[in-house]
């Protein structure tokens, strides 16, 4: 990249450093060559080359700040700085509840060809949701690129929202080279994902039979209701074809219908991979304790993780609360009423046992957390996480202080592998997971449903997981992280405040 290239020459002119000399005043041996790849950021700059760099061109604080945006900015193409610019809006930005979609003009087919928009065929479809026994399958190709998903999805939760009766099938491609695709598909779906009824199938590259299937952006919606006491059905096939009018004819023909779900079916068989999600805690728990054990972990929250607080804490808690409480608790684990008080008990204590080994494989593994300075002090001031237990009552100051001198204690400790970084503000609704080697869960907020209810969802894909381990370690820190001291001090300022 130009841009790291004249940094590091510009700062040689100013130190009197010879460009063809670097090779023999670094600490490792270097050719000429590699010294030029580095800085052309051809080849990946690591944190010792990085440190050399500093050492040897005497670079102050800002000059180290710069030169460690342009590295972080030097490796990765376009798609991926834009996928970064997709994570900061989505986090940080204010949600806007008002979406407005530009008007896209249709070619509509019902016994006649009419100009529709796309918007006015949607909105007729939605508009058959208050008819008697009314459900809906929608069946989907591709549909990624943005323009088109964000219509798309929109449908999609509206419809899902009215009718409980419905569903949504997606089938995608997560393009190994096109970061800011994935990235903006699995943000703009999680919406969908809480409401349920909805699944994606993907792939990940097109190989062998594949190739010869050719199916473009495109949606079957059949709809099933009844009419003057009879049952009705109709169906809607939508494409979207680059650079052309989009296209959609309304029929009822049940032929037309098998030719079509044969077609889907037999490319269905093409997406082996399926983006899960589950209610159940106790699994998800499961999971990401095996997976902790032996990765690195990356988390995004507004307030601490419940595996981040230490088990005796927990226990002081317990302990002044009520056998019906316990009960409660138990139940909202297990999904399921638990009235027995000895397995209500018993419940915990497996739930405590987890939370233990996974807080110890904190301190084997490199966790980041990542917090705000408001969801802090939501905890500090309220005593409770933002995705803490419905039946659970909150933390007490006491306790509160020992769980925030943890946090900052941890961070402060050069031998611990644990890492805090505070920004100022981020959104409530999703909290991000990212397993090092592995993949992401994604928690949704358990006040988007119903109270006392969980949805995560686990995503193994290699191109969305480089792209947070991207954002988490080189646009983040750069960017947005205060730092250690300022981390520190507002901590302490917290502790001063809220539990004296």
């Amino acid at each position: 990249m130009q841009d790291l290239y004249k940094f590091l020459t510009a700062k040689c002119k100013e130190r009197g450093v010879k460009i063809e000399g670097l090779p023999e005043r670094f600490d490792f041996k270097f050719s000429r060559t590699t010294i030029y790849r580095y800085m052309k950021g051809i080849l990946h700059i690591t944190k010792d080359v990085q440190d050399s760099f500093v050492k040897l061109l005497g670079l102050n604080s800002e000059e180290q700040a710069q030169f460690a945006q342009l590295i972080s900015l030097s490796t990765f193409d376009e798609t991926m700085l834009a996928a970064r610019r997709k994570i900061d809006k989505f986090l940080f930005a204010p949600k806007n509840n008002q979406q407005e979609f530009p008007e896209t003009d249709c070619v509509y087919y019902d016994r006649d060809r009419y100009l529709r928009t796309i918007d006015e065929i949607f909105s007729m479809i939605l508009d058959q949701a208050g008819w008697d026994d009314f459900s809906c399958d929608v069946k989907i190709i591709g549909c990624t690129q943005d323009e088109l998903l964000v219509y798309v999805s929109d449908f999609a939760q509206k419809l899902l929202s009215t009718s409980p009766a419905s569903r949504v099938e997606q089938l995608v491609t997560f393009c190994e080279n096109d970061f800011l695709q994935s990235t903006e598909f699995l943000l703009d779906i999680l919406p969908l994902i809480v409401l349920g009824m909805y699944t994606v199938y993907y792939r990940e590259s097109v190989t062998g039979d594949c190739t010869k299937i050719f199916m473009g952006d495109s949606m079957l919606i059949s709809c099933k209701y009844t009419e003057n006491g009879a049952p009705r059905e109709k169906y809607y096939a939508l494409s979207f074809i680059d650079q052309a009018m989009p296209e959609c004819i309304s029929f009822e023909d049940p032929f037309m219908l098998s030719f079509w779900t044969k077609n889907y079916a037999h490319l269905k068989r093409c997406y082996p991979f399926a983006l899960t999600h589950t209610t159940d805690m106790a699994s998800m728990e499961d999971e990401l304790k095996r997976l902790e054990a032996d990765h690195d972990e990356y988390l995004i929250k507004p307030n601490p993780c419940y595996n981040k607080i230490p088990v005796r804490v927990y226990r002081r808690l317990i302990d002044r609360i009520t056998p019906d409480d316990i009960r409660h608790v138990a139940s909202e684990l297990m999904q399921r009423g638990v009235q027995d008080d000895a397995e209500a008990r018993a419940i915990l204590d497996a739930m405590l046992l987890s939370i233990e080994e996974r807080h110890g494989s904190s301190y084997k593994n490199r966790h980041v957390d990542v917090y705000s300075k408001e969801g802090l002090e939501e905890f500090a001031k309220t005593g409770r996480i933002s995705d803490h237990m419905g039946a659970l009552p909150p933390f007490d100051k006491e306790e509160v202080r020992e769980i925030l001198m943890c946090i900052r204690d941890r961070n402060r400790d050069p031998k611990d592998p644990y890492t805090l970084y505070v920004v100022d503000k981020l959104q409530y609704r999703y909290y991000f997971v990212v397993i090092k080697g592995h993949g992401l869960f994604i928690e949704c907020d358990q006040h988007l449903v119903e109270k006392g209810s969980y949805i995560f969802l686990h995503v193994c894909n290699h191109s969305l997981l480089e792209v947070f381990c991207d954002y988490i370690e080189n646009h983040l820190p750069v960017n947005h992280v205060l730092p250690a001291a300022e981390i520190t001090a507002f901590i302490g300022g917290l502790i001063e405040k809220y539990c004296a």
